[in-house]
């Protein structure tokens, strides 16, 4: 049984007996490369013979070359151009332009010209490079001196390529019969099908791969906390990335000697932001200065830097003194980190919010267990913490199979002396969520820059969410 590409060869054989593989090529239309696997076939079912099999080395011009054909080598118009007459550097780099230092650079290898301070002075009259007799020689199929061959090489004007030439001779006289794919009605009707072979079927082929388009798996995670989020009653809020430290720190009842305000634990941005309504600047500045005991410092306040917790958001909202609201934000923050398979310099976190009358740290309790047993964590357990805006605080810790129990969030209700200054009297529940390491937790996700990897391979083998 023989392919249409096969009888193809086979029919140019039975006129020529023997031919090269080019030649076959040539008259077929079929590529090279299609008639060497062909060839090997036929050979196999000892219907050619390939008498013959060698490789050879061709020299072709490279475009460089080609151009330097056609235009000459550079240190050739730089002679032509000084025509036997010294001229300064520069007006020489006026007329020679890009080639200018590379034809002052052969020049000077083949002791053509003299340099003095800042003028050209020709030796000779006029010249004309071996090279370029070389690269005449190699346009119509000529091999040049081995010499001059060697610097075309080097200079990168001619390329070498090796040719494989391969002579096949038919020692079988067949006669192919025409191979089908498919049997069809009208082969049945009439019979014809007696008269064909039919192409056998391997059915231990791999069929072909398409793959379908997803989401990035972080991100499509990070969709799946927003919409249960979403589900539970919240609204999503965002803000900005460079923030004032008065929303990033002083809002937030830290004082501005707290060392996660220093310079190595922060990104600092030039410049200065506005402060918001004076009466909330006054009333910020006032609980500092009562609770922590220094004087409080408006340009500390204004100063900026890039978010280093996503509560920056949540002070904004707070700054609208909202009657009752449950509101969460997920965004990235940005540390100076050490960064390793654990520790980024920018990541995810989500914070959650919760103002209404009446709300109790037991109902704090509940939303967290609504929230995570929402992504799947069915066994919750609560553990007293500290926290510098939350009074009384509390950290989350979920059963991970494999893990054990692992620490999920922080959490409390926020202190008086955050949301008062605002303009917040109701009971306000908040918690902060790192979004990275709860992702690599679910994902199995042993290192951390893998939630941002952008290596195709790897994306695919990720399971869809």
């Amino acid at each position: 049984m023989l392919s249409e590409n096969e009888i193809k060869i086979l029919e140019f054989l039975k006129r020529k007996g023997e031919a090269h593989v080019q030649e076959i090529s040539e008259s077929t239309g079929l590529p090279v490369s299609t008639v060497y696997s062909n060839i090997r076939l036929l050979e196999s079912k000892g219907i050619v013979k390939i008498v013959s099999e060698e490789s050879k080395k061709t020299f072709q011009l490279t475009a460089e070359g080609t151009l330097r054909l056609e235009n000459g080598l550079p240190e050739d118009r730089l002679i032509s151009i000084l025509n036997g007459k010294e001229m300064s550097i520069k007006e020489l780099k006026d007329l020679m332009g890009k080639d200018f230092d590379l034809a002052l650079g052969w020049a000077r290898r083949k002791s053509l010209i003299v340099l003095e301070n800042d003028l050209v002075r020709p030796k000779v009259a006029q010249y004309a490079s071996p090279e370029l007799i070389g690269l005449r020689e190699v346009s119509v199929g000529k091999v040049p001196s081995k010499e001059t061959l060697d610097i075309l090489i080097k200079r990168k004007l001619v390329e070498v390529k090796e040719e494989k030439t391969m002579l096949v001779r038919l020692v079988q006289d067949v006669k192919p019969r025409p191979v089908e794919l498919y049997l069809t009605h009208e082969m049945l009707v009439s019979g014809s099908w007696k008269s064909v072979d039919f192409k056998p079927y391997n059915v231990e082929a791999n069929p072909p791969f398409f793959p379908l388009g997803k989401g990035h798996y972080f991100r499509e995670f990070i969709e799946k906390v927003k919409d249960l989020l979403v589900s539970l009653g919240f609204t999503e809020v965002s803000g900005n990335f460079v923030e004032t430290e008065f929303f990033n720190f002083d809002m937030l009842f830290q004082p501005q000697d707290h060392p996660a305000r220093e310079i190595h634990d922060s990104f600092v941005v030039e410049g200065q932001g506005r402060l918001p309504d004076p009466n909330l600047v006054v009333n910020v500045r006032e609980v500092h200065e009562k609770w922590w005991k220094y004087s409080w410092s408006e340009d500390n306040a204004k100063r900026l830097v890039l978010r280093s917790q996503t509560t920056s958001v949540t002070a904004r909202v707070l700054s609208t003194k909202p009657k009752k609201i449950r509101s969460f934000t997920i965004g990235k923050v940005f540390r100076p980190d050490a960064i390793d398979a654990t520790h980024l310099i920018e990541f995810h976190q989500l914070d959650g919010l919760v103002v209404e009358d009446g709300y109790s740290f037991r109902d704090l309790l509940s939303t967290l267990r609504d929230i995570f047993q929402g992504l799947g964590i069915k066994q919750i357990k609560f553990k007293p913490g500290y926290f510098p805006f939350t009074e009384p605080s509390v950290e989350v810790y979920g059963f991970i199979e494999a893990l054990g129990w692992v620490e999920m969030a922080g959490a409390g209700l926020l202190r008086r002396e955050v949301t008062e200054p605002a303009g917040v009297f109701s009971p306000a529940g908040a918690w902060g969520i790192g979004i990275d390491r709860l992702a690599m937790l679910f994902l199995g996700v042993k290192d951390i820059r893998d939630l941002y990897s952008l290596d195709i391979e790897y994306l695919r083998s990720r399971r869809v969410i």
